[in-house]
């Protein structure tokens, strides 16, 4: 029967266990298995494979002393050269200098440069308080048909195209309203102005002779409602859109209208336009429905005769 400790056991009964280097317990286990064999002691027998076990754990320790020995240690504070990437290190002042990671220059397409769709530079200037009532002479529906013709020489566009959109719009009157879809006309500026500043925050304000988005680019003034400000505003934005694609397209994104109603809202424009400007030939080519043609043109006549005698 066997009274000492196991050799095999790394205990507190077995200090050599405990203090001896793990490289070199595998080679005096060995020699202490073959003397006990040969004196005839019964030992406790290995399991299968842990002879193996042992000499593989020899080989690990021998190999990684002599890594240790031929790779030079390095301070922590040392970094890797992945880290290191994009940076460059002066020698002269010894910081480090960020180098740009995009080497090719980016290509400009400027011939192809795409026109913004809310120019701020043709946002009018707002007119101090006071001084609106002396550009408002005449009547609404004229102010409305003076500044439409005048817009339309400055800004290059077809005859009678601004006209005709602003006969469609408003029937061609400075003060129409719509605030949230309900259609008002007022009589004069001051109430007009009353109406938009009092219109609640999330309805829409559809706001004078052109209809202005007055929440998207008036932000809470009443320039709109100066027919020559909103027209000088909506020929310059209908003409960049021109230069950027065509006048079907200008129209579309004017009216912040669909491909698929594009034809419709073309037909009602060419109706207005054949009472403000019967020989012109744009959008011509269009099918139109005779009937709704003729009902837009019967009331855009009344409109238009109407703003015709008034005196500006």
């Amino acid at each position: 029967m066997i009274t000492e400790p196991c050799p095999l056991t790394a205990s507190r009964h077995n200090p050599i266990a405990q203090t001896e280097p793990a490289a070199a317990r595998p080679g005096r286990l060995r020699a202490m298995l073959l003397a006990a064999a040969l004196a005839g002691v019964p030992m406790l027998a290995l399991p299968q494979g842990a002879e193996a076990s042992s000499r593989d754990a020899e080989t690990r320790a021998q190999a990684q002393a002599r890594t240790a020995q031929a790779r030079p240690a390095q301070p922590r504070t040392a970094r890797p050269a992945a880290r290191q990437a994009g940076r460059t290190q002066d020698a002269r002042t010894s910081r480090h200098v960020r180098t740009p990671l995009r080497t090719t220059p980016r290509r400009t397409h400027t011939a192809s440069l795409r026109l913004p769709d809310r120019p701020r530079e043709l946002l009018p200037v707002v007119i101090a308080p006071g001084t609106q009532g002396a550009m408002f002479q005449g009547s609404p529906r004229a102010a409305c048909l003076e500044a439409t013709r005048r817009a339309e020489q400055i800004h290059g566009l077809p005859p009678g195209l601004l006209t005709a959109l602003a006969l469609s719009e408003s029937g061609l009157h400075a003060y129409a309203l719509n605030i949230g879809g309900r259609a008002v006309v007022p009589a004069s500026y001051e109430a007009a102005a009353a109406l938009m500043r009092a219109a609640a925050p999330r309805r829409s304000v559809m706001a004078g002779c052109l209809q202005v988005n007055a929440r998207v680019h008036a932000r809470g003034d009443v320039w709109p409602l100066d027919a020559r400000l909103a027209a000088d505003w909506a020929g310059g934005l209908l003409a960049r859109w021109a230069a950027e694609h065509n006048w079907e397209e200008a129209m579309r994104r004017w009216h912040g209208a669909s491909h698929r109603n594009l034809p419709r809202l073309l037909c009602r424009v060419r109706s207005k336009l054949d009472v403000v400007q019967p020989d012109s030939e744009l959008f011509n080519d269009r099918a139109c429905d005779e009937g709704r043609g003729a009902r837009a043109r019967r009331s855009g006549e009344a409109h238009f005769d109407q703003a015709g005698l008034q005196t500006f």
